[in-house]
């Protein structure tokens, strides 16, 4: 892995951008904002990003950098005993990937029947056009147009990883600028609609009488994780990419804010766009609802139900930009286990990185199937949600342990010459506040699932929620200690982790 590098720093930092951003920045956040007061939401997103958010992620890149490694040998050469947490991350990464496949799927077909869509919208009731992609493109059946669609994600995604830092950071001038240029242009759309005023009140006015909200605190935070896609696995093994003499502290924070800046941009698209279709009482906290139900609806009125071929430009602007978004994404997911692979076994990154494409498109077949939506929820929650929490506890309490063993401040700091970070506050983040934020999100998710949903998440059977959830809870924790198992290849993966360190 030393020998890979990202070719400039440009190229780190849109490879960084590009992981997090993704379809929690274009979906959830702005439906989070809608439910949880707007402005209130932000505030406490905000203040959690700069407490919490901001020591993580310069935590886990300077660890990369500072061991050149993806997450199971930091975690190894901060301690041994931690290299299944690393392995056990990676893996949940992958599967993660898959689900974020899946919805480049869907994603994918939509854009292709999004423009019969707005042709046939005219003739269609409101329902019928919110339920189009379920059950018209989805259906009760197997979805040829789904597999096929599934297909070419995959391929998109092996595309960007091929190549490794290199390919990944050409790959990002693509899928970040060019969705930020399309959703600018969505938001000025969005912006002269006569009642945009009104649209911004919501979003960005706080209503301080939710502050009292538990819940509205616990997602903030969590968004923040989420967004970040920090404790995946994925900034670790970006920050080994890094060339020589980067600012860590100075690029985390462009990373962080630029991240931030997408989120707030989505969701005025989002409320302007609803606002202005009459449709504001639609707005979901669920991506998926407002992606293939809430949208689809917007798209075909977007500038009058007779501007058939506006709302088509409009359409296929808008899902090329989630498309772009939820590649880089699936990408950065799928790198996050292809990079300690690769190593460990002292394997052909290229072979490696085809392999867990195939497998995780077999796995992924279930995106075209009727029981795609129940897969996804479920797997989701527990993958995305469950997995994360309880990783990230571990992670950040041992991160935040051997922080002035290693002198992680100094490394932050390294080629800073004013603006740094300050040693006391990103241990205390790292030790006490971070796990502490993650231990009452993992418990509330917890109480949630056990009590006030009697084990059955979602209503779904019990047989769904042992196939999609627990066993995929189950496989990734249990990856950790099998792979640790699994005898090294010919080049030792933890040769370098006994040397002193530098002082630099």
């Amino acid at each position: 892995m030393a020998q890979e590098r990202f070719k400039s720093r440009g190229g780190f930092i849109l490879a960084c951008v590009g992981a997090a951003v993704g379809l929690g920045d274009s979906l959830r956040f702005p439906g989070l904002c809608a439910k949880y007061g707007g402005g209130t939401f932000l505030l406490i997103y905000f203040t959690a990003l700069i407490l919490i958010g901001i020591p993580v992620i310069n935590a886990e890149i300077a660890i990369g950098r500072k061991f050149r490694a993806g997450a199971p040998r930091c975690m190894a050469s901060l301690n041994k005993k931690a290299e299944p947490l690393g392995w056990a991350s990676s893996f949940n990464s992958a599967v993660v990937a898959v689900l974020y496949a899946g919805i480049l799927g869907w994603i994918i077909a939509m854009l292709v029947k999004i423009i019969p869509l707005c042709k046939a919208s005219t003739s269609m009731t409101h329902s019928e056009v919110g339920n189009y992609f379920f059950d018209g493109v989805l259906g009760e059946k197997f979805s040829p147009l789904v597999f096929v669609c599934l297909i070419i994600a995959w391929g998109l995604m092996y595309f960007c990883l091929r190549g490794g830092a290199r390919s990944l950071s050409k790959a990002a001038k693509f899928t970040v600028i060019l969705p930020i240029v399309l959703l600018t242009f969505l938001a000025v759309r969005g912006l002269l609609y006569s009642n945009s005023g009104e649209a911004l009140y919501a979003l960005f006015v706080p209503d301080f009488t939710a502050l009292g909200n538990a819940e509205l605190w616990l997602n903030a935070v969590g968004q923040v994780f989420f967004s970040l896609s920090v404790l995946v696995g994925i900034m670790p093994a970006y920050g080994a990419y890094l060339p020589e003499k980067t600012n860590v502290f100075r690029d985390s924070m462009i990373i962080a804010f630029t991240d931030f800046f997408i989120s707030v941009l989505s969701s005025v698209v989002l409320f302007t766009t609803l606002y202005g279709c009459g449709l504001q009482n639609e707005i979901s906290q669920s991506g998926i609802m407002i992606a293939f139900m809430v949208y689809p609806t917007a798209i075909t009125v977007v500038f009058g139900a007779g501007n058939t071929v506006l709302n088509c430009i409009v359409g296929v602007l808008f899902y090329i930009s989630l498309a772009m978004m939820a590649t880089q994404s699936s990408v950065s997911m799928v790198e996050a286990a292809v990079n300690p692979l690769s190593e460990k076994f002292s394997a052909n990154k290229k072979k490696v990185a085809g392999a867990v494409c195939i497998i995780g498109g077999a796995a992924s077949i279930v995106f075209a199937t009727p029981y795609s939506v129940a897969a996804l929820d479920i797997a989701d929650h527990f993958a995305n949600y469950f997995n994360i929490l309880f990783l990230g506890v571990a992670e950040c309490a041992l991160i935040g342990a051997y922080a002035k063993k290693i002198n992680l401040a100094g490394e932050i700091n390294l080629y800073t010459k004013k603006f740094a970070m300050p040693a006391r506050p990103l241990v205390f983040s790292l030790k006490y506040l971070a796990p502490t934020a993650l231990s009452c999100l993992a418990l509330w998710g917890v109480y949630h699932l056990v009590f006030a949903e009697h084990m059955l998440y979602g209503g779904y059977p019990l047989w769904a929620q042992a196939a999609f959830g627990w066993a995929v809870s189950i496989a990734v924790f249990a990856s950790g200690f099998i792979i640790c198992a699994i005898p090294k290849g010919k080049k030792l993966l933890y040769a370098r982790k006994n040397k002193p360190i530098k002082k630099r």
